[in-house]
């Protein structure tokens, strides 16, 4: 799917979110969405997927206007969209292979085809031997890399993940970094971070700083130090 955003504003109340941004993300973009806390990274990503209504200007996937869809419309639409959340967002009374299977089940996907793709992408992310545990049991990193295999199953072509390293120690943000890069060949990636990871080489940086979009090009290091304000 190519997405893009046009003169995309987001307001909440009296707080500007987001100022007029412009981006285009063809098809197959791998990309690192940067910018420290409440630069707007994180509302521009769950725009592109439909999970926030523009205040002004427009979300197009494959030049189409996603507001101007129907609901049922968008629903469909939406199946193209994998989100990775910065929490798990597991359900703690279900097992790991259980969570993995309800994004299929609610597509109304028949119970052994689901079980057959859940457990075909647990074993992609290396949680083939957890499939019947309970998320309580699991280690951090293997929490995130339940939530990304949630966020597979279902065969997306648009992965979005927001802050996927939080709170994990250097040794687990490397794995989910290599679990991110060896699932989404081929496909869209975004991924939302405060900084850019070392272990996630992606050749696109969207720099963000109070809801502009400040930098669209290749990586550039002197960005992350560069104070918060933006020029006139």
């Amino acid at each position: 799917m190519n997405l893009r955003t046009d003169g995309l504003t987001v307001r909440y109340g009296a707080r500007q979110v987001l100022s007029e941004v412009t981006c285009a993300l063809p098809e197959g973009t791998q990309a690192l969405v940067l910018g420290r806390s409440g630069a707007g990274k994180t509302t521009w990503v769950k725009a592109l997927a439909g999970l926030v209504r523009p205040t002004a200007g427009a979300v197009r996937w494959d030049a189409q206007d996603a507001a101007a869809l129907s609901p049922a419309q968008r629903r469909e639409r939406q199946a193209a969209f994998g989100m990775v959340f910065q929490t798990d967002a597991l359900f703690d009374s279900m097992t790991v292979l259980e969570n993995v299977m309800l994004p299929l089940t609610r597509r109304h996907v028949a119970e052994d085809e689901a079980r057959a793709r859940a457990v075909e992408v647990l074993r992609a992310v290396g949680l083939a031997d957890a499939a019947g545990t309970l998320p309580e049991r699991l280690s951090g990193g293997m929490k995130k890399r339940a939530g990304i295999a949630r966020a597979l199953a279902a065969r997306p072509s648009v992965v979005l993940a927001d802050d996927p390293f939080a709170g994990l120690d250097p040794g687990t943000a490397r794995q989910v970094a290599r679990v991110l890069l060896d699932v989404s060949k081929g496909g869209t990636l975004l991924v939302v971070a405060t900084e850019a990871p070392a272990d996630l080489p992606l050749p696109r940086w969207l720099f963000f700083r109070g809801g502009r979009l400040v930098h669209d090009g290749p990586p550039a290091p002197e960005l992350e130090d560069a104070p918060d304000e933006v020029p006139a």
